[in-house]
This record gives C-alpha cells, structure tokens and sequence, in this order.
C-alpha cells in the first residue's frame, strides 16, 4: 500500500472524520493505492469490548446496539445510551492518572495547547494508547506495509494521540506524513503551527492536493473523488452511515469580520464530481440508507440546487451548514422532497445592529422566515447564537430574546456560543476602531494559542456573556425544551436521526419523487 490515511483519537465515532476521508477518496479516484483507517473509532471500540476485572462493562453492548441499530432515536433513550457510553469511558481513563477520555474530547495531564510537554509525556512513559498501538495498529501495519502513513489531525483533542502515535511510527520504522486542518488553522492564526512542527518536523500544510509523494496537479483534490478502500469495517456508531462530502471549499460570503478563514478562496465543485462519487459507493452501504454531511463552511445555493435531482435519484437522505438566507425559504419543499433531514443555521444574533455591525450579512427577519418555512416542510433546524460581541447591549440581548421568542418550536436543537477574538481576522486589525483592547496573553510562549484576549469598555464581555445566557435565553421555554433535546454527546452526525414530532424521518418509506 502506497498511503495509509490515518485519524488518531479522539473524534466522536458516529462517522469518518471529513478531511482523511476525502483525502484517501481523492488519492483513491486517481489510482493511487490508499487506504483508510479511523484509529479514533477502533479505540473507542477496543476500549468498549474490555473488561475490566473479568466484570466487563454489561450495559456498554446494549447501548452500542441501540445507537447502531436505530433509524430513529428518542431524545430519552439516545441520552440514556450515550451516558452509558461515555461513563465506560470515564472508568477507563481511571486507569490513567491524568487523563480524561469523552465521547467527544481527550484532556491530557498537562495541557492539550503546550505539544513539547505531550511529547515529553508519551516519549517517558505509558500513555492510554500504548497497548492500543501494540495490540491493534501494529498487526494492521505489519498486513499492509505501507511506504506512507498520513495521520490526519483536524481537532485539538487529537494533539495527544496523533504525537504518541507519531512517536509510534517512528520507533516501528515507518515513514510519516502529518497534516490536516488543525495544522492549517494554527498556521493561519500565527501562533502554534510552529510548536507542532518542532516535535512533529513531518508536518505539512495544505488541503493534501500536494505533499512529499504526492500532487494532483492542477485538478483540486476534492474535483475527484472515489469511495476509499477500508482498511476496518465501516461500523460507526450511528443507526445510519453519516458520508461527508463538499460542495465547496470556502466561503461564498466571506466578508464576517471576525472570520479566521477570510483568505481561503471559495472553489466551487460540480454536480458532476458529486454524481461520480455517489455512484462509487458501495452497495453494502447504500443498502444501510445512508446520510450524505455536506460539510461546506455555508453551502452555496445554486451548488446545493445542482445536486437535489441526484439525491432525489439515488434516494439519499443529506444535512449541511447554510446560512439562513431566502434562497433556502423559497425551495424548503424541493429540499424537503429530495432528503434534507435537518439544516445548521447560524442565526447568530436577533439584532440587527450586531449583525450589520460585524458584515454577517443576515437579517433576523429573513432567519425567521427560513426557520418556519424549514420546520413546514419538515426539516430540522440546528441553530448557532453566539453573544459577548463587543458592544453588545442590552438592547441587543433583548432583541435575540424575542428572536428566540418568535422562532418558537421552529428551533429543534440550539447552540449558545460566546465570542471569542480569533488572531487572525479583519476584526483583530481593526480593534481599536471597534473599541477592542487587546491584552496579553495569559499563557506561556509555548502554548498553542488560537484566541486573543481582550477587553472592551474595560472588561471582559465575555462574563456578561455567560450570565445572559442562563439568565435571559434559556428561560424561553422553547429555547429550553430545544436544549433539552440536543443531545450532549455524538453531536450533529446524530441530530438528523433524533425523532421530532412533524419532522421527516428520512426513512425510504417516506414519499419521495
């Protein structure tokens, strides 16, 4: 095998993180021998069939068939199986002072931002994936000799393992390429890409059409794209295969001013990309109903218009990121009819001044309108609020409580998010015009660091922030019922199976064209 495309723990198994994904599709529609390998989902799966003083852990089977073999969950059995899940995990981070392992995130002894404190862990001594290593990776690698492991990191939680098994590597004699789009995103920001280069020199940028082995000339990567070969068994905690797939990279927007990712150019794929993919997926995954995640930063309307007659063709259900704009009101029924399950909104804010303030470029108006006409047509809505902007009001507090308010019952899961001021935006460089003041960081130097503390009209929004939440939000009790029905773990690859009265369940005994 030429490249073996690697994920190491800890990312939320209930489907293939997106960018090892496409990676190995790429290299794989171009005839490149490459293999995938979800490292992350194999240990969450090693470590749920231990057993532990010969006890084993007797409720962990049950909760993994329920969550695998369910189409559709209710919101109550769905926290109950997944707490049961997550406490297994608990129970066996016990056996490893220091360390704490979720569902959703792995906290190291020492902190996840300094990578020459993580390497100095893993360098002396048993880390909670030694045994997972020696046990289950080396025997993989032994059967498949690749010339090239790819360990793809796309989340901060990942830091931990991907060195310890990088350090792995190494010592097995294996050759190593690093990447992925935590790298990227620290590059951009300025401040840690360069603390995990100095530990990890295999590091690379860029979106994998190009590294040491490997260029796919002038064609994007994610042009062309076939199903990868899979090294284990796609079972993924999910009662229906999550696919990722892009429509765009990018942003079609691209002018919010506190947007990390404003230098990234929007490219655009073709429906026909997209046909050429589905048509590679095996049967014994189609047959399993499977749920397309376009992965899109805020997917481009007329892209997402392109590719409804193939989803309607091949009865794919999807869900995807957009920004809740009247191009989305207009053809609710047409996405309804052809899979849509469930839409991420970012409404952000019910006040208009924040929202022209930063350049979002929505109106509360216009997300109002694509909340009912989405929860008419029976999709789901995910939506994104995000508060402690700087010069935020009471009015402005007010004015998204009433946003909220208004959306009602249309609102099936929600997230508060609190501002944070990314190092590199527009935002950052127009600070003072915004009467920002920017502070010291109250971190080490060799801390990865991806914000920027600040401080307006001398002091910290962001504990205002806090407090607006649970005093003026979560106190609409349609807000509250939706918090109550978002699921703590798993996240959105499980939300488009959570069953909503009035919401499709996307099972193919639905009326579809």
């Amino acid at each position: 095998m030429k490249f073996l495309v690697t994920v190491p723990p800890v990312i939320t198994p209930s489907e293939p993180p997106s960018g090892a994904f496409l990676l190995a599709a790429g290299l794989s529609a171009r005839g490149i021998d490459a293999g995938f390998l979800d490292l992350s989902l194999e240990y969450f799966k090693y470590i749920f069939s231990m057993s532990p003083r010969g006890r084993g852990y007797p409720a962990v089977k049950p909760a993994i068939d329920y969550l695998r073999n369910s189409h559709i969950y209710t919101p109550q059995q769905h926290r109950t199986a997944s707490g049961i899940l997550n406490s297994s995990l608990k129970l066996f981070s016990k056996k490893f002072p220091g360390w704490r392992i979720s569902l959703m995130d792995l906290v190291p002894p020492e902190s996840a931002h300094r990578p020459s404190e993580m390497m100095r862990i893993s360098s002396e001594g048993k880390t909670p994936f030694s045994e997972f290593w020696e046990e289950y990776l080396l025997p993989v690698l032994q059967l498949y000799s690749p010339e090239n492991v790819l360990v793809s990191l796309s989340y901060l939680s990942q830091l931990a393992a991907g060195i310890d098994l990088v350090l792995f590597l190494r010592k097995a004699g294996y050759r190593v390429i690093v990447g992925g789009s935590l790298l990227n995103s620290l590059h951009r920001t300025g401040n840690g890409y360069e603390l995990v280069s100095a530990v990890l020199p295999e590091s690379t940028m860029g979106d994998g059409s190009k590294f040491q082995g490997f260029d796919s000339g002038l064609d994007p990567l994610l042009q062309k794209l076939s199903w990868p070969s899979m090294v284990s068994e796609w079972d993924y905690i999910s009662g229906r295969p999550i696919i990722p797939y892009a429509l765009s990279t990018g942003c079609y927007w691209n002018r919010c001013l506190f947007c990390p990712d404003s230098s990234r150019k929007l490219t655009v794929y073709g429906h026909e990309a997209f046909e050429s993919f589905i048509s590679s997926i095996p049967s014994t995954v189609i047959k399993k109903n499977p749920i397309i995640h376009f992965v899109d930063s805020a997917v481009p309307g007329r892209a997402m218009e392109a590719v409804l007659p193939l989803l309607r063709q091949y009865r794919l259900d999807f869900y995807t990121f957009a920004r809740p704009e009247r191009w989305i009101s207009s053809i609710a029924d047409s996405l309804a009819e052809s899979g849509c399950l469930m839409l991420q909104l970012g409404a952000e804010s019910g006040s208009r001044s924040i929202l022209d303030r930063f350049e979002k470029g929505i109106d509360p108006d216009t997300t109002l309108e694509v909340l009912k006409n989405c929860a008419s047509a029976g999709i789901r809505s995910y939506v994104y609020m995000l508060t402690g902007l700087p010069g935020e009001t009471d009015d402005d507090v007010m004015a998204s409580v009433q946003f909220l308010e208004s959306a009602g019952d249309c609102i099936d899961f929600i997230n508060f998010s609190v501002f944070n001021l990314p190092v590199n935006c527009e935002l950052m460089d127009r600070a003072s015009e915004f009467g920002i003041d920017l502070l010291d960081y109250d971190s080490p130097d060799d801390a990865i660091r991806l914000y920027r503390p600040f401080a307006y009209d001398g002091r910290n929004p962001r504990i205002r922030a806090r407090r607006t939440v649970s005093d003026y939000f979560t106190r609409v009790p349609t807000v509250a019922e939706a918090l109550r029905r978002t699921p703590r773990w798993f996240r959105t690859s499980h939300f488009p199976l959570i069953e909503i009265p009035g919401r499709k369940s996307g099972m193919s005994s639905d009326p579809r064209p």
